[in-house]
């Protein structure tokens, strides 16, 4: 017994000086495909009833990387080829499909994975479904060797402005925690496992058929991705969100709606 816990303690304290360098690694002219599917659960109470709606979005997109800067920044064409848009709600049954889409934004990122600068090329009139996906945004590395064990953390505010089928114009304080928790064996290959927790801060207001409408409400979030190494990319996300809000209407009828959300979003690159 002795000799097998020294045995751990050992295997422990190596993984634990263990380092790998956490960053971007692209390269002009590769091209990647990212496969994403978010799957949503909405409750909300209005009037006396409660309202479920679920809902199941996929999408296929490119990220085809045009050139590097001297400093590292990747410009990337980023192209929605594919998404599909399954909801139920309220007793109906829904399936919509956009196919050979022509929407593209072209987005420069730093080595670290945060957006520099964003620029529509194209849209369609699935830009909506779009703007929830988010698509471009990828999680946030450190730039630098990184020990098993080790964090860092990422804080922003995001802004979105109301667009169709958003009527929302959205405030969003973002604080999120990463961790570098070890490795993580996943169709027999080696990868870094990366744990992620955090919290959203919401605030925004709006406008829909006559009514004026303020939204607030905080959301806990708890994930993980897998880092390969040898790519210098994260290639697998996966993301639970819990989200609680209140939705103040402001009309011919005055009115504050409670809202819960379960999120879960996934993320594949190839």
């Amino acid at each position: 017994m002795l000799v097998l816990v020294a045995l751990a303690a050992i295997s422990f304290s190596s993984m634990a000086q263990e380092s790998v360098l956490l960053k971007y690694g692209f390269k002009a002219g590769d091209t990647y495909l990212q496969e994403m599917e978010i799957l949503q659960n909405t409750v909300q109470s209005m009037m006396g009833q409660e309202i479920k709606v679920t809902a199941e979005i996929k999408s296929l997109n490119s990220f085809a990387v045009e050139a590097l800067s001297a400093e590292g920044n990747a410009t990337v064409l980023m192209t929605v080829k594919d998404i599909s848009v399954h909801s139920v709600a309220m007793g109906r049954d829904t399936t919509l499909r956009y196919e050979n889409m022509k929407d593209a934004v072209r987005i420069v990122y730093t080595p670290e994975g945060k957006v520099v600068s964003t620029a529509k090329v194209d849209s369609s009139e699935a830009a909506a479904v779009i703007n929830q996906l988010e698509p471009g945004n990828l999680l946030v590395l450190p730039g630098k060797a990184v020990k098993v064990g080790e964090s860092w953390e990422e804080t922003k505010t995001e802004v979105k402005q109301a667009a169709s089928g958003t009527p929302f114009a959205l405030e969003m304080a973002v604080d999120n925690k990463y961790t570098l928790a070890g490795k993580e064996v996943r169709d027999g290959k080696d990868f870094y496992k990366i744990t992620t927790s955090g919290t959203i801060g919401v605030n925004g207001k709006g406008s829909q058929m006559g009514m004026e409408m303020f939204i607030e409400g905080n959301a806990k979030v708890e994930g993980y991705a897998l880092f390969d190494a040898a790519r210098q990319m994260i290639v697998y996300v996966e993301t639970d969100t819990e989200m609680e809000m209140n939705v103040a209407v402001s009309g011919p009828q005055d009115m504050t709606i409670p809202m819960t959300q379960s999120i879960k979003t996934i993320s594949r690159f190839k």
